[in-house]
C-alpha cells in the first residue's frame, strides 16, 4: 500500500480524524475544495458565504463519519485548485468532493484535476432558491466532461437527509475505487481446473486499476510449511478445538492444514501482498492436504494469536474473484464470501451457494456453529484428506457481486438478497459434505439472473451496498449490470 504524509504535517490542511474502532478499517479519507471565482470572491458577501459554506460543507461530512481534510483557503482560480488538490492528496485523500459555492469558472476545477492524479471526484452544491451554485456546478461537469472527468453530482442543502445519503454513498464508492491503486496482489499458482474466467492481464489491472500484480508459487508454501515450528502449530490445534464447534478430522489432516495456512501468512507478509490467490486443487490434495483452512481463517478477524486484519484470498487462484472481494472489502471491511453457484430454484428464487472451504468463519452466527469435517471431493486422490468448515451463513440483507470481462471490458453483476435461516441440517438434503453453505433468496428474477452469470464462483457480504458498488464502478469505467432493475 502506498504511504501517504499526515495531514498535520502539511501546512494550511485541516482535518477531522473520526475515532478509529479495534477491528474496523480506517474511515474514509475525504478532501474538500470549496469553489468560487475569483470575481465573485471580491464581493464582500460572497466570500462570507463562501467560507461559511466552507465550513458547514466540512462538518456534513465529518458527521457522516469521513476522515475528512480541507485547505484552509477557497478554491479560486486553476492554479489554485492544482496547488490544493496536491495538498490534499498528499495529506492521503482518497476521493475529491468539489463544493461549488457559487458562480465557479470551469478551467478551475478541469486544469486544477489534469493537473494532478486522478483523484475520483463529487461534485456538491446547494438547492437554495437565494444562491447560484447550481450554474456553477453545472459549468462545472460540463468542463470536467470535456476533459474526460467523471464527477458524481450532489445536489442538496447540507441538512437534507438524502443529500448526505447520497454524498455518503458517493464518497464511499470513490474511496474504495481509489484504494485499489498501489496495492499489491499476490496470485499463488497458475490457471486451476482450466477456469478461463479466473486469468485476467496483469498489465491491464496495472493501467485500470493501479493494481501491481505479483505470483508465488502453491510448492513454495507447501515446503515451507515443512518448517513450521511444533510450538506454534500446538496453539492453533487446541485453538481449534476450544473455539469452533467440532473439529472432526483427523489430527494429521489439522496439523497439515495449519501449518499451509501459517506458511501462506509468512508469504503474504514477506511479499507485502494487499489480497491473494492461491491455486489448491488438484495438486495440493495430492502431496498434502487442501487450503480450506487458510482461506476460512485469512478472511476471518482474528486467530489464534489474536486480531488481525482480513486478507481477502481467492480460491482456485481465480484473480476476478480476487479483486471482486476486495472491492467489496474496501466498500466495507467485513468478511466477504467465496462460493459456487450451486442451485438457484426456479420458482422461489432461491439460491445455494458453496464451495469446498473458502469462506471465512465469520460469516457464520458464530464459531461455535462451525464444524471442521473431511472434505467432500472424491474425484482427487489425497494424501491425507482434507477439512472444510462446516456451516450456514447467517440470516441478513446481503449484497452479491462478481467482476467478469465481456471482450476484455470488464462488467460487474451486482444483486441484492436475504441469507435465510437455514439450520446446519439441512445440509443433509443437499450436499453434507461440501460446505459452508449460504441460501439466498435473491431480489432479482431467477431467470434474469442466471443470464448474467458468467462465473461459476459469487461474493457476497452482509448489509445492502449494491449503491456504492456501483459507484465503485463508475469511478473505475466497469459497466454494472444489475438483473431485473
Amino acid at each position: 500500500m502506498i504511504n501517504f504524509i499526515n495531514a498535520d504535517t502539511i501546512p494550511g490542511v485541516i482535518e477531522h480524524k473520526p475515532e478509529h474502532l479495534a477491528g474496523r478499517a480506517p474511515a474514509a479519507r475525504i478532501g474538500l475544495l470549496s469553489l468560487i471565482s475569483a470575481d465573485c470572491d471580491t464581493v464582500a458577501s460572497m466570500a462570507q458565504k463562501a467560507r461559511q459554506f466552507q465550513v458547514d460543507a466540512f462538518e456534513t461530512l465529518a458527521a457522516l463519519g469521513f476522515h475528512v481534510m480541507r485547505v484552509s483557503e477557497i478554491t479560486r482560480t486553476p492554479e489554485e485548485a492544482a496547488r490544493h488538490i496536491r495538498m490534499l492528496e498528499s495529506a492521503g485523500a482518497e476521493a475529491l468532493v468539489m463544493y461549488v459555492v457559487d458562480w465557479s469558472y470551469s478551467t478551475t476545477a478541469a486544469i486544477g484535476s489534469l493537473l494532478n492524479n486522478g483523484l475520483p471526484v463529487v461534485l456538491w452544491t446547494n438547492a437554495r432558491p437565494d444562491c447560484v451554485g447550481l450554474v456553477g456546478m453545472a459549468i462545472t461537469k460540463g468542463g470536467l466532461d470535456e476533459v474526460g472527468i467523471d464527477a458524481a453530482v450532489v445536489y442538496g442543502n447540507f441538512d437534507d437527509p438524502a443529500t448526505q445519503d447520497e454524498l455518503k454513498t458517493l464518497c464511499t464508492a470513490s474511496a474504495a475505487a481509489r484504494r485499489l491503486r498501489g496495492m499489491r496482489y499476490g496470485l499463488g499458482g497458475t490457471r486451476s481446473l482450466e477456469m478461463l474466467t479466473s486469468v485476467v492481464d496483469p498489465n491491464q489491472w496495472l493501467m485500470k486499476f493501479g493494481v501491481d500484480v505479483s505470483g508465488f508459487d502453491e510448492l513454495d508454501v507447501a515446503d515451507r510449511a515443512q518448517h513450521i515450528g511444533a510450538k506454534e502449530v500446538d496453539l492453533y490445534k487446541k485453538w481449534l478445538t476450544s473455539e469452533f464447534g467440532a473439529v472432526e478430522v483427523d489430527e494429521i489432516v489439522v496439523e497439515m492444514s495449519v501449518r499451509l495456512y501459517l506458511a501462506l501468512k509468512q508469504v503474504i507478509a514477506e511479499n507485502s501482498f494487499d489480497f491473494v490467490s492461491v491455486k489448491c486443487l488438484p495438486v495440493m490434495p495430492r502431496i498434502m492436504t487442501s487450503f480450506c483452512l487458510a482461506h476460512a481463517l485469512l478472511g476471518d478477524s482474528s486467530d489464534a494469536q489474536g486480531s488481525k486484519e482480513r486478507t481477502v484470498c481467492a480460491c482456485e487462484s481465480d484473480s476476478n474473484g480476487a479483486l471482486t472481494m476486495q472491492m467489496m472489502k474496501n466498500v466495507s471491511d467485513q468478511a466477504i464470501n467465496f462460493a459456487d453457484v450451486r442451485w438457484l430454484d426456479p420458482q422461489t428464487g432461491m439460491l445455494r451457494i458453496s464451495n469446498c472451504g473458502s469462506q471465512a468463519t465469520e460469516l457464520a452466527r458464530s464459531r461455535k456453529d462451525v464444524c471442521w469435517v473431511k472434505h467432500g471431493l472424491q474425484e482427487i486422490p489425497w494424501k491425507h484428506g482434507g477439512m472444510c468448515p462446516q456451516c450456514v451463513s447467517r440470516p441478513g440483507r446481503v449484497t452479491l457481486a462478481r467482476l467478469s470481462r465481456v471482450k476484455g471490458r470488464y462488467v460487474m453483476l451486482v444483486a441484492g438478497g436475504e441469507s435465510l435461516n437455514i439450520p446446519r441440517e439441512a445440509l443433509k438434503t443437499t450436499y453434507w459434505e461440501f460446505s459452508p453453505h449460504t441460501f439466498v433468496r435473491v431480489d432479482a428474477p431467477a431467470l434474469a439472473f442466471v443470464k448474467q452469470l458468467r462465473s461459476n464462483h459469487i461474493h457476497m457480504m452482509y448489509g445492502d451496498w449494491q449503491r456504492e458498488l456501483v459507484g465503485l464502478c463508475q469511478v473505475l469505467d466497469i459497466e454494472t449490470v444489475m438483473p431485473g432493475v
